[in-house]
Order: C-alpha cells, then sequence, then structure tokens
C-alpha cells in the first residue's frame, strides 16, 4: 500500500471537493526479468501504480486508466505520455495535465490540488490574464522540474498546472527530478523549481502566473530579446541543484533504504526531507 489509514482519510475528505469526474490515463512500464537493451528500467512504476489506483478507489468521481506504454504506443502519442512513470490528468475542460514520476512530498500536495481544479468550470482568468492568453499565437509546452522536498517546487508546479487550465494553447509537464536528473542535466537545470517553455527558455524559482504567461508570448514572438530577458523569480524561490552523482563517481556503495526493501523495492537510499515522513508504502509526504 503506497498511503496509510491516516493518509487514505485525508485524501478521501480532501477529493470531496471534485465537482466533475477525473480520468487518469497512467502509462506504465512492468518490471521485465531480462533487461532489455535500450530499455531503462522504471522502478518507481511499482509505488506508482500503486498510489493511483489507491488514489481513484477514494472517489467515484476519478476514472484510472492503466496501460502499458510498449503495448499502447498510438495512445501513448495521443496523450504525448513520452516517458515511465506518466499520469496524464483531464478534467471538465479536458486539458491534460501531465505528471512524470511519482508526485512525491510537495508535489504530492500541488498533483491532488490540481485535480480538483481541474474538474471544475469554474475557473475564469482575469481580465488582464484573458488578454495575456489571448495573444498566444501558438501552443506551447511547459516542463517543469521539481523536488518532492521543496516547498516551492509544489507552489510552481501548482501554479503551471492551473494557468494550464486556462487556455488549450498552454501544456504542462511536471518531472520529479529525483526520477529524471539525467534529462534536467542534459536541459541545463541549474536551479529548482526550473521551467523549461519549449525545452529552449529556462525560467527559475517562482513567477508570478501572468508574467509567465506574458514571457511565453515573448518567446514566440520575439525569442532572441526573451533569451535576454527572463522574468525574476520571487524572493527566495529558489535553489541551487547538481546532478547526483554516478556510481563511478561514489567513493562508497550507498546502502538500500530499508523501508523500500520492506516494501520490496530496491531502492537507493534517500534523506526524507524536513517536514516530510515516509509512509510504510514508500511514499513521502507532509507530515502534519
Amino acid at each position: 500500500m503506497a498511503l496509510g489509514r491516516a493518509e487514505t482519510a485525508q485524501l478521501r475528505q480532501q477529493l470531496q471537493a471534485l465537482e466533475g469526474p477525473i480520468k487518469i490515463d497512467y502509462f506504465h512500464q512492468s518490471k521485465r526479468q531480462v533487461l532489455v537493451p535500450g530499455r531503462p528500467e522504471r522502478p518507481s512504476c511499482e509505488l506508482a501504480i500503486e498510489l493511483y489506483t489507491e488514489l481513484a478507489e477514494l472517489s467515484d468521481k476519478i476514472t484510472l486508466n492503466v496501460y502499458e506504454r510498449e503495448d499502447q504506443p498510438e495512445l501513448a502519442a495521443k496523450r504525448d505520455a513520452q516517458d515511465v512513470p506518466c499520469a496524464v490528468v483531464r478534467g471538465e475542460l479536458n486539458r491534460p495535465l501531465r505528471m512524470y514520476g511519482v508526485p512525491n512530498g510537495h508535489l504530492f500536495v500541488a498533483f491532488v490540488r490540481a485535480i480538483v481544479l481541474a474538474s471544475t468550470r469554474a475557473g475564469k482568468p482575469s481580465a488582464q490574464m484573458k488578454r495575456v492568453l489571448g495573444k498566444l499565437r501558438r501552443p506551447t509546452r511547459l516542463r517543469l522540474f521539481g523536488a518532492a522536498g521543496d516547498p516551492n517546487s509544489g507552489q510552481a508546479a501548482l501554479m503551471c498546472w492551473a494557468t494550464a487550465l486556462l487556455s488549450p494553447k498552454l501544456q504542462t509537464d511536471v518531472l520529479a527530478i529525483e526520477e529524471f536528473a539525467p534529462l534536467a542535466q542534459r536541459a541545463g537545470v541549474a536551479a529548482l523549481p526550473t521551467v523549461l517553455i519549449d525545452d529552449q527558455f529556462p525560467v527559475a524559482g517562482i513567477v508570478d502566473p501572468i508574467e509567465l504567461a506574458q514571457y511565453v508570448g515573448l518567446v514566440q514572438a520575439r525569442p532572441n530579446r526573451a533569451r535576454l530577458n527572463p522574468p525574476q523569480p520571487q524572493p527566495g524561490s529558489l535553489a541551487g541543484w547538481r546532478p547526483p552523482p554516478t556510481p563511478q563517481q561514489r567513493r562508497e556503495p550507498t546502502p538500500a533504504d530499508p523501508i523500500a526493501q520492506a516494501a520490496g523495492r530496491a531502492r537507493e537510499a534517500a534523506v526524507t526531507p524536513e517536514g516530510m515522513r515516509r509512509t510504510a508504502g514508500g511514499l513521502i509526504i507532509p507530515d502534519r
């Protein structure tokens, strides 16, 4: 079980705020007995499928569909699920919100709140935001890298998901950097949280949603100018990030996480962030 009794009760109460139906298309990769060249293992899929299954059982308004990504390439392409584990959430407006990796810690809090937002049609942009979004010329992807133990990452993820719900021209992917560190390194991520606009224009830290939307418009209209004038983050909203060392760079072997081992998962040890705790299933959640 990914969730314990206390977390289940708390989530059930939060999900009572759902107004309309929610669909979660979860793209999975089952563990194979034989390693396949070019197919990296995704051990976090085991925890992800447990979490989404238990989450869907907490509300009759949530419908969960589970797919093996390798067996459903056309559907994965249609839902734009580029890797696993990937959850694609669609609500009343049918505007997809994607979560890559297990939504742990502050990302889990943001994910649940985003589901509630997606279940309603009530959210409307302000007059200023509506004008800004109306100027967007084409669809644009916002790809946010965040960490479970970083509260700013959770806030930035929710902000990006909420903004994507306001316009069909914005799509937001949130990636748990603990699971996609190589991708973040190749993208040049040096701080958390970081949003990549069209995978080329980084915005570090938390910025006002209207400023972010204005910057997307600038990227579309004048990319050279946009590269020189990224929006300024809110003070104290970002922290430096460096990719973890590779196994060859480690001087000593990393001990296995005993909680993960007890749950039948061989994962590297990870320090539980301050203000967080691990469930018996290995999920990191706020310690309330």
